[in-house]
């Protein structure tokens, strides 16, 4: 009898507190979701770790800050790509206009004026005067059964702290700019070159858009805030670095689920699979560029992304993958030996490749100019290659270690700014590589090995930090973890 009720009133207790919990978890969803509880359909909206509104608007008040009161600035967002016929690619936002809104939807654009912008009474009575205003598309229902929610002007303007109005007021809007400022400064546009087919002849969309501004509003300077921009995206601010480092650790458990996954006559395609898997499953929205996974002669493709041939007993297998999360990137390469153990020949093109990856990434300090890692790679892989032969003038490392191996990463791959010293807070790629393909000047044996090792340095106060040092990246660690794949 006690028993009994003692567990009624356990259950009871339990019920009430699942429902409790329920509550509050709804209430946690809505707020760090930004689900508005009137949306139709899932809305795209704000994640629960995204940098808080201030820390847009800071963004928006730097750049502010350089323009002067006859100035104002326009950031459009990314168009929306056809990938064939009626049917377009995944919408992926602006890189400038998500850096400064956090908003990622079609459609839209961000105007900042100094001077600021009095809006007619039908679109905002209170006559204030506003630096910064977030035009979207308007939160039509037949489009929303189409494509999913649009957030709307009245919710873009609850969910990310800025005023926002309908983009069809855009046009208007900037005319009445132009009339009364001196320079407009646009930022640049994510796609610019559209070439002809047969004809190669290029169109440049970023030309073209300045000079039908420049025809429509003659009076007005027109120019790029491009530099700006890069200044401030290449310094990371700390809800910048979380993300990065989020990104990173997907990018780390795929490459080691797909490391594990790989096995000799499978295809490529099995692999890339098998990665970008292992990103969607942690919550990755995509990936960060297209995958490159390839083996054998593929190995020495520095952008393959086919991934149509089946892997061979003997080859290495170069992947070069980077998860996409909340817009932000990794990019990481690993190498590793399809049969689990490297022939003599790779082993030993791959050892020289870690040591100038390991020389190159002690040289990611603040005030250290961000040359000296890529020099310091070159010095190892030169002398490497002329100690096995590979190469028998110095100037002919060039030949099999043909691309930089520093660039920023971030909201894009290859990141924005001007490169000079490393600076704390600065996240970047360390990659060396060497790639023999098939019918190189060099002993035969050599052909067909493709090694690169790519991590994302965080550079600091102090010593660099490897964000993807949890990825094996020495070769009998490598060697180690496929060994391990008999017992998955």
């Amino acid at each position: 009898m006690l028993l009994s009720l003692l567990k009624s009133r356990f259950l009871g207790y339990s019920f009430a507190f699942v429902v409790a919990l329920v509550l509050i978890l709804v209430s946690v969803s809505n707020s760090a979701l930004a689900q508005p509880p009137d949306a139709r359909y899932w809305l795209v909206g704000r994640n629960a770790d995204d940098a808080p509104l201030s820390r847009y608007k800071e963004r928006r008040e730097r750049i502010l800050a350089t323009l002067s009161e006859k100035s104002f600035c326009v950031f459009f967002a990314a168009d929306e790509r056809n990938r064939q016929n009626d049917v377009n690619y995944e919408y992926r936002q602006n890189s400038d206009l998500f850096y400064t809104t956090g908003f990622s939807e079609a459609g839209s654009a961000l105007i900042l004026a100094p001077r600021g912008i009095v809006l007619p009474d039908s679109l905002d009575s209170s006559r204030r005067k506003h630096m910064a205003l977030l035009f979207v598309q308007a939160d039509d229902v037949r489009e929303q059964l189409w494509n999913g929610a649009i957030t709307g002007a009245r919710r873009a303007q609850e969910l990310y702290g800025i005023m926002a109005i309908e983009n069809k007021h855009l046009r208007g809007i900037l005319a009445e700019l132009a009339a009364a400022h001196d320079t407009a400064f646009i930022t640049e546009l994510p796609t610019t070159l559209v070439v002809e087919p047969f004809l190669s002849d290029s169109l440049d969309m970023q030309e073209s858009l300045v000079r039908n501004l420049k025809k429509q509003h003659p009076n007005v300077t027109l120019r790029s805030h491009q530099r700006l921009l890069g200044e401030l995206r290449k310094i990371k601010d700390s809800h910048e670095v979380e993300l990065l480092k989020k990104s990173v650790n997907i990018t780390i458990a795929a490459h080691r689920e797909a490391i594990l996954a790989t096995r000799p006559d499978m295809f490529e395609y099995e692999i890339e699979a098998a990665m970008e898997a292992g990103f969607k499953r942690r919550g990755a929205e995509d990936v960060g560029y297209a995958s490159i996974v390839g083996a054998g002669p593929n190995s020495c493709v520095l952008h393959y992304t086919a991934s149509r041939r089946q892997m061979r007993s003997g080859e290495v297998l170069l992947m070069d993958c980077g998860a996409e999360y909340h817009n932000y990137t990794a990019d990481i390469t690993r190498t590793i030996p399809i049969s689990g153990t490297f022939s003599p020949e790779q082993a030993a093109v791959y050892d020289i490749v870690y040591a100038a990856q390991e020389a190159a990434i002690s040289e990611y300090r603040a005030g250290v100019d961000w040359r000296k890692p890529h020099s310091r790679a070159v010095e190892i892989i030169r002398a490497g290659l002329l100690k096995l032969g590979i190469i028998t003038q110095p100037d002919d490392y060039k030949l099999y270690f043909p691309h930089g191996s520093v660039h920023y990463i971030g909201l894009d791959v290859h990141d924005a700014g001007v490169y000079g010293q490393f600076q704390p807070n600065m996240v970047l790629t360390c990659e060396p590589g060497v790639y023999i393909p098939e019918n190189s000047p060099c002993d035969k044996k050599w052909w067909n090995i493709g090694i690169r090792i790519e991590d994302d340095i965080l550079v600091t106060n102090g010593d660099p930090v490897n964000l993807s040092a949890a990825l094996p990246r020495k070769r009998d660690a490598l060697e180690k973890l496929m060994k391990s794949r008999a017992r998955k």
